[in-house]
């Protein structure tokens, strides 16, 4: 029979002479070598990147960010599997030069090095900026859901909380009453003393843990705790439903695709989230103005008008609240007069200033004469009509006027912004963090980005570009 073989395990084999010939001249990992090399570890801020005279030698920061970068391009997330990939993976050989560091080493350098690894994202930025890579005009902003490492059974709502509590302390005086009894010598011999205690002690210690839970709900101001992972929380997350997780925001270049900012909030909604991500990737690019485009979950007046004082134009489908008015004339048949910040109705009337409703942020106008008005049948139900304003109406309507001059700038936000967390989702497997609380899952997405902007960058401008321009 014929097929195709192998060779024979017996044969003699000679491995290339030399790291270096592990890799082709055009490969990937030759640019994250190249781009770890020219960092600062120091200035950036990670841990070891200055050693003692004394004591055992530490691996070097740039080694280990290496290893991260090849493996969450790889889905290859967990210490242990990165301990394993570096004994037998001749990428890795040849990027870390035969290094083998322990999984505890590999695991507490992502722990420790937060803030540092975020950092390197933007000295990323800062060089593809430089080397005329990006020019970051136009940028999409959006947000989605990942899953914490802990588990959603770990997660107690205040309503299950109130209702534990009440079921622990009526056992809890059960138990008591029985100690009574035995004390007062009362049925003794039916009673085990012994175990009403122990019983009552199990009892007192959870009761204990639902009174933590208590503390943490009132520390974070939520109607929930997570036993496991306090800064996490329920969150609702699409198709997916409620999730224990955070709400990732990204702030990414159309012409790129590149991810310039991000961030990890605990976040339900992305409604304050406007203008904190576009102001921040406005200083990462370092543009006196920016063009940002967002979906109508960044709704917001005052984030709207907190972009426009800072040069920030936002295109977005605004949302305002709907009153029922069926049969009724709507807000638009009322012009407004910005001269005299008044309302004319469609029967020529004007309405006035009245009052403001803080809690909804609006100006209220309304006239007094309504009840007299021939066209008050078509107008309102109730004595007179009341005519709502925005405290940031005018850039709603600025906002408005931009997306009705360009309604496809809404398909190209979605082009723009959806394909990044695909990628990382999908392709490199981050749907999940591994690490425990905030600052491991700002390490893990940060990672994940450097990661994801790396990939990116080779595949549009090539390896050789790269190495050019690192050198």
């Amino acid at each position: 029979m014929r097929h195709i073989t192998g060779e024979s395990r017996d044969q003699a084999t000679l491995l290339p002479p030399t790291l270096d010939d592990y890799v082709t001249a055009d490969h990937p990992v030759r640019v994250m070598d190249a781009f770890v090399d020219s960092l600062d570890v120091k200035a950036l801020g990670f841990n070891k990147a200055e050693t003692r005279d004394t004591g055992r030698k530490p691996y070097h920061p740039g080694d280990l960010l290496k290893l991260y970068i090849y493996g969450y391009l790889n889905q290859i997330r967990s210490s242990r599997r990165l301990e394993k990939e570096c004994h037998r993976n001749l990428e890795l050989l040849w990027l870390l030069r035969r290094l083998t560091p322990d999984f505890k080493t590999i695991a507490d350098f992502r722990k420790d090095n937060s803030q540092a690894i975020r950092n390197t994202c933007r000295a990323f930025i800062r060089f593809c900026q430089q080397a005329e890579l990006l020019t970051g005009q136009l940028v999409g902003i959006d947000g989605s859901k990942f899953k914490s490492a802990a588990s959603k059974d770990s997660v107690t709502r205040r309503s299950q909380l109130t209702e534990q509590q009440q079921h622990l302390d009526q056992q809890i005086e059960h138990y008591l009453q029985q100690l009574d009894c035995v004390d007062a010598e009362v049925s003794a011999a039916e009673l085990d003393e012994t175990a009403v205690k122990n019983a009552l002690k199990r009892l007192q210690h959870q009761k204990e843990t639902l009174d933590k839970l208590a503390a943490q709900m009132a520390a974070y101001g939520r109607n929930q705790a997570c036993a496991t992972e306090p800064e996490a929380k329920l969150l609702r997350s699409g198709r997916e439903g409620m999730i224990v997780g955070y709400n990732v925001q990204s702030a990414v270049d159309a012409e790129t695709g590149l991810i310039v900012y991000h961030d990890v909030t605990d976040d339900s909604d992305d409604r304050c989230q406007l203008y904190p991500m576009a102001q921040q990737a406005k200083v990462a690019l370092r543009m006196e103005s920016l063009q940002v485009l967002a979906d109508a979950g960044y709704s917001n007046g005052e984030q709207l008008a907190a972009c426009e004082a800072d040069a920030i134009t936002v295109t977005l489908p605004t949302r305002r609240s709907i009153n029922d008015l069926t049969g009724l004339y709507p807000k638009e048949a009322f012009r407004y007069d910005a001269d005299r910040d008044e309302y004319v109705c469609p029967a020529g009337e004007r309405l006035t200033y009245k009052t403001i409703n803080r809690k909804e942020k609006r100006r209220m106008y309304t006239r007094e004469g309504c009840h007299t008005c021939k066209l008050k049948t078509q107008c309102t139900n109730a004595r007179q009509r009341w005519v709502s304003r925005h405290l940031h109406e005018a850039s709603f309507e600025r906002c408005d006027a931009r997306l009705q001059q360009n309604p496809g700038l809404m398909r190209k936000r979605m082009a723009i912004v959806e394909r990044p967390f695909a990628i990382i989702k999908q392709l490199m497997g981050l749907r999940r963090f591994l690490c425990w609380g905030m600052d491991g899952a700002q390490s893990e997405m940060s990672l994940g980005i450097l990661s994801y902007n790396l990939n990116r960058m080779i595949n549009q401008a090539g390896v050789p570009k790269l190495l050019a321009a690192l050198r």
